[in-house]
């Protein structure tokens, strides 16, 4: 921990937000600072990949001198980060498929910065565990992950970890009379157990996971009594209950109520805290940054924030701990509206893996007569979708042909990735006509997902875009701009099958809860739901080409019903829409409008989109769209008349 390059500590010790009577104790007094990133998914360079321009507010980049500055402000800091780091944008696209011999630009950045400590997130699963043990083998700081497993024990504390379950940072800590002491700051790490089941279908294999608390409460003790004078619980889990479920995926909240945690840096969620993202509780304070009464924050995503929580701790006389928390700050710091350049060492570091995917992502693989974008996918059938479900269709067709599966109708599904939502108004795919090229890809599907082939019946198919109509609120008859999505789902949990035709009843409420369990059994927003003009009957075969990702979705929301592989060849969907546009060589405009809403007379909706959204009203022509103007949190808004 460097000495300040401020010399104002005055100022930096008053940001604590701790009232302590320097004369009720003689004991030493010290602030420590603790500077967190999460969420990252490969952002780095101030530069859009996927729209091949410079972006000056864009990345690590830009909050790198942030960073520096909030070390420099106090004489003790401690930098981490959160997890997802490693996928998420086409830097990462273009380490994982290059054959190279540098380190991962990621890790690469994290060196550079200095970081102290990382957890895993589960994207950092999606490329495979052998591409993710080669990339930490260059890491110049501990990776830890307490909840992730290559073989589960008896108990927890009996787990073979697939990294260390935590570190003890010994670090010398400046009190504020300028006397230096030890300090050992324990860090230990935890992921959604749901890894398990999202990435089983790994091509080299899947990992174990415990329930984050069970694997907290196995740990802890162990972290303290190893020496941990306090302990930062880096939390890649959401913000979830008090007393949640077992094997929650948001376990954040109950984390710090754990007693030997002292501060946590939670994420996944994509979420910003403290902040108006969540409502106050008894267990949640989101002005004061608080969760179970210990320090926490959320830092958003892709370098979208800054946390920082600021410690005053206090020497303590007896026992082993050398220090406690006797007050604390935590608050998030937004990326600055004004270009920040990153620094120098950062950007020098970085400039021969931006350079090569520059190159990379220029690579051209073909054309599209055709506007492929998501402004409007889960509202209208849309071209981007339907080429992404022909692409994997292709695929599979090809692979089955002569086997005893060729016989069988094949379906592809498709989803959104890039629909606004918590990612803000560029979060839409828009790629005009013209040229396709490497970097599209990630704007049409950014997640290295491999194709998996299932064998269903029609009653599972109509399950399934069940499960994808969750997305849609339920609308009365009459209503006036009532508002079409569900806020708090994700546009990627929508779904369409192009080879089937069928319409939403939106009058009817979700079949399934958010969770995709049984809500209400009595409706069925699917209707109309037929094949090659065929009724689809519930006794029906059909093969369904989705992805690893979905099918271990499937498997958490309905573990009794999983439907049978019929196929899989680990092929990466990215892979195999480049391959079937070199293949065609264009993508025309015939994709089929093979889904709607049913009309409800005097009903109108209103959703939002992208800024470009606007021209392309023509493709939702059907429901008569009306420009509301852009709203305060920079979405175009329409209304719909159903």
């Amino acid at each position: 921990m460097p000495e300040a390059s401020d010399p104002a500590r005055d100022h930096s010790e008053a940001s604590a937000e701790v009232a302590v009577d320097r004369t009720a104790s003689q004991r030493p007094i010290a602030h420590l600072r603790l500077i967190a990133t999460s969420d990252l998914h490969a952002s780095l360079m101030p530069y859009d990949y996927r729209a091949n321009r410079p972006n000056a507010r864009l990345g690590l980049g830009a909050v790198s001198q942030q960073i520096a500055e909030a070390r420099g402000e106090v004489q003790n800091s401690l930098l981490f980060d959160n997890g997802d780091f490693l996928q998420g944008s086409p830097i990462a696209d273009y380490a994982a498929s290059a054959r190279r011999r540098r380190a991962h630009p990621v890790i690469t950045a994290f060196n550079t910065l200095g970081y102290d400590a990382v957890t895993l997130g589960n994207h950092e699963f999606d490329y495979g565990l052998g591409f993710l043990s080669q990339a930490l083998t260059e890491a110049r700081f501990p990776v830890v992950s307490a909840n992730v497993a290559v073989r589960l024990g008896k108990s927890p504390a009996r787990d073979e970890t697939f990294v260390p379950p935590y570190a003890i940072l010994r670090r010398q800590i400046i009190d504020r009379e300028g006397q230096s002491h030890l300090i050992r700051v324990g860090v230990i790490g935890f992921a959604p157990p749901q890894i398990q089941e999202w990435d089983r279908n790994a091509p080299d294999g899947g990992v174990r996971t415990r329930d984050i608390l069970a694997a907290a409460r196995a740990w802890l003790p162990r972290l303290r009594a190893r020496g941990a004078d306090i302990i930062v619980a880096l939390a890649h889990t959401g913000i979830g209950a008090l007393e949640p479920e077992q094997g929650t995926e948001h376990a954040a909240t109950a984390l710090a109520a754990l007693p030997e945690i002292d501060a946590v840096i939670a994420g996944h969620s994509h979420q910003v805290f403290p902040g108006p993202d969540f409502a106050p509780s008894p267990a949640v304070d989101p002005v004061a940054g608080r969760l179970a009464g210990k320090p926490a924050v959320m830092p958003g995503h892709s370098a979208s924030h800054v946390g920082i929580i600021d410690l005053q701790l206090e020497r303590c006389r007896i026992g082993a701990r050398r220090w406690q928390v006797v007050g604390a700050s935590s608050r998030v710091g937004p990326r600055s509206p004004c270009p920040a350049p990153a620094t120098p060492a950062l950007h020098r570091a970085l400039v021969p893996d931006h350079r090569a995917a520059l190159a990379w992502s220029r690579r051209h693989l073909g054309e599209t007569r055709v506007p492929l974008h998501s402004h409007f996918a889960t509202i209208a059938p849309s071209a981007a979708l339907a080429l992404v479900a022909e692409a994997k269709a292709d695929h599979v067709r090809r692979q089955l042909a002569g086997t005893s599966w060729e016989g069988l109708p094949l379906l592809s599904s498709a989803s959104p990735y890039r629909t606004g939502g918590r990612s803000g108004p560029g979060n839409f795919t828009d790629i005009p006509t013209g040229p396709l090229r490497q970097r599209n890809l990630s704007d049409l599907y950014p997640f290295p997902n491999t194709l998996v082939t299932l064998l269903v019946t029609g009653a599972e198919i109509a399950t399934w875009l069940e499960r994808a109509a969750t997305v849609f609120r339920q609308i009365a008859p009459g209503e006036s701009d009532a508002l079409l999505l569900d806020p708090d789902l994700p546009g990627f949990a929508f779904e369409t099958i192009p080879q089937l035709d069928y319409a939403f009843d939106l009058s009817q409420p979700a079949r399934f809860d958010p969770q995709g369990r049984l809500a209400h059994p009595e409706a069925h927003r699917i209707v109309g739901l037929r094949h090659q003009g065929r009724p689809v009957r519930a006794t029906d075969e059909f093969l369904l080409v989705t992805n690893s990702h979905r099918l271990g979705r499937a498997r958490l929301q309905d573990p009794a019903s999983v439907p049978e592989i019929a196929f899989t060849d680990a092929a990466r969907v990215q892979s195999v829409i480049a391959a079937y546009l070199q293949r065609q060589g264009s993508v025309d405009a015939n994709h089929r409008r093979n889904w709607h809403f049913l009309p409800m007379p005097g009903t109108t909706v209103t959703v939002a989109a992208g800024d470009r959204a606007e021209r392309h009203l023509e493709e939702i022509a059907q429901l008569r769209p009306v420009p509301l103007g852009q709203g305060t949190d920079g979405f175009a808004h329409f209304r719909l008349h159903l």
